[in-house]
């Protein structure tokens, strides 16, 4: 038989002092608690949750009532205390989600904004339908907006039949003479990728905030092939870039661009060996239109200093817009275009650079994945003659077809795959190369 609560009438009537009392089942107790609560009475609620919780520990609906009731009160700790225990009890999709609902809540009331994006995420992860994980993902982007710190990781898995980025002809002439360099020759495997950057945000107004960031980079190549050339080691392609950038985005009124100004210190490593340190200064504009299309611009200026060769230290200034607009079938077009100048005193680096690009992202799935198709195309010509009598100028092609697969999220990060075909010919012969890979990764959907 279910067993009653005997409860003092005054914790179901607003405020009432009476001494008369209710007989209640625990149903009807956790229902009575929920109309409290709703009415601004948290503490009664409290009070009708405990007695409950007391009953049975595992009882999940009390305890994620009483979370809700005591971070109401501001007793934030507590909340989150039992919010816990309410995740831990909970045996169905809504009651989990409830609990990660009101942990996330108790977390960002306490000022624990990025452990509240957490479970925010496993909330949406958990969410019983669609409804109740868009209300997730709307508080997630709400609190992201007020959390001053920022964390954003990737890691990608990139198979290819060139991971070293050999020429696809190893033999090359020189004054006259033909050459022929053993170890430059495409190898297979893979490389692994991954990117982390730290940011925190303060200064913060409606039009304007500054920022302090953290940039990690790093890629590590490993060879399938079984031949791989003597005298060449995967660690030698091993790169890492630690980038610390100060900036600020700011806009100057409800129609004008956002705006970001930043400047930026780094090292770059190639294997185990310093390769340069680097400073950059850019500005960014970004213009949204109508109908949801999107106009940005950006510039940069940067000045490297070689620790390998000092000629081949020197200034990069890189110039470039993109534009994105919905189509009319329910897709996205996208276009960008890069200019760019390195300025050295090595003949082999100072070139001009154009870069082209455009993507198409379907409206429709293709095979159950968001599709993306993307075009590139760049032209380099360098100043000054090296390996022949003409200076070198290269042109280069790029295709390849992403697949982000949302329905297989966890966490709001889903799976997606990148094939790419890549051809560079030039007229230095061991400038040309061919290489098809693949890249497996993971996008964040929110």
């Amino acid at each position: 038989m279910t067993r009653k609560f005997v409860l003092a009438a005054a914790l179901a009537l607003a405020g009432g002092s009476s001494a008369a009392q209710s007989t209640l089942a625990p149903e009807e107790a956790r229902m009575t608690a929920a109309q409290l609560l709703a009415r601004g009475q948290a503490q009664a609620a409290v009070d009708i949750t405990d007695m409950l919780i007391r009953r049975d520990p595992e009882d999940a609906t009390s305890l994620i009532l009483n979370a809700h009731a005591r971070r109401t009160l501001g007793d934030a700790r507590n909340a989150r205390r039992v919010a816990r225990q309410g995740y831990q009890a909970s045996d169905r999709p809504v009651e989990r989600y409830g609990a990660a609902m009101a942990m996330a809540q108790a977390l960002s009331s306490d000022g624990a904004k990025t452990r509240a994006q957490f479970w925010l995420r496993r909330a949406a992860h958990v969410a019983p339908d669609e409804q109740t994980r868009a209300r997730a993902i709307r508080d997630y982007r709400y609190v992201s907006m007020t959390n001053p710190w920022s964390v954003d990781l990737s890691f990608s898995i990139d198979p290819s039949d060139n991971v070293n980025g050999a020429p696809s002809d190893n033999t090359f002439v020189l004054g006259g003479l033909i050459f022929t360099n053993p170890a430059a020759v495409p190898i297979s495997g893979f490389v692994l990728r991954q990117n982390t950057s730290l940011r925190y945000n303060f200064d913060i107004s409606q039009t304007r905030r500054s920022f302090a960031a953290l940039n990690w980079t790093e890629s590590h190549t490993v060879f399938t092939d079984d031949d791989v050339p003597a005298g060449v080691d995967a660690s030698d392609y091993a790169f890492r870039r630690v980038q610390a950038e100060v900036g600020r985005d700011f806009t100057t009124g409800p129609k004008a661009p956002r705006q970001t100004v930043s400047l930026s210190f780094g090292r770059l490593w190639s294997g185990e060996n310093p390769l340069a340190d680097e400073i950059k200064a850019n500005w960014r504009q970004t213009y949204a239109r109508p109908e949801s299309r999107l106009f940005s611009w950006n510039a940069q200026l940067g000045y490297s200093h070689r620790k390998d060769d000092d000629s081949r230290s020197g200034v990069t200034g890189i110039l470039s817009a993109s534009w994105a607009r919905p189509t009319a079938a329910g897709g996205k077009v996208a276009w960008n275009a890069e200019l760019g100048r390195t300025d050295t005193d090595s003949r082999a680096l100072t070139h001009n650079a154009v870069t082209l690009g455009l993507q198409y992202t379907f409206a429709n799935p293709v095979l159950g994945a968001t599709a993306q198709v993307a075009l590139t195309a760049q032209a380099k010509h360098y100043d000054d003659p090296l390996y022949t009598a003409e200076p070198r100028a290269d042109l280069g092609a790029a295709v390849s077809t992403s697949l982000l697969f949302t329905d297989f999220d966890s966490y709001g990060f889903a799976p997606k795959l990148t094939f790419e075909a890549r051809k560079t010919t030039s007229n230095v012969t061991r400038f040309e190369t061919e290489s098809f890979g693949l890249n497996m990764g993971f996008q964040s959907l929110f």
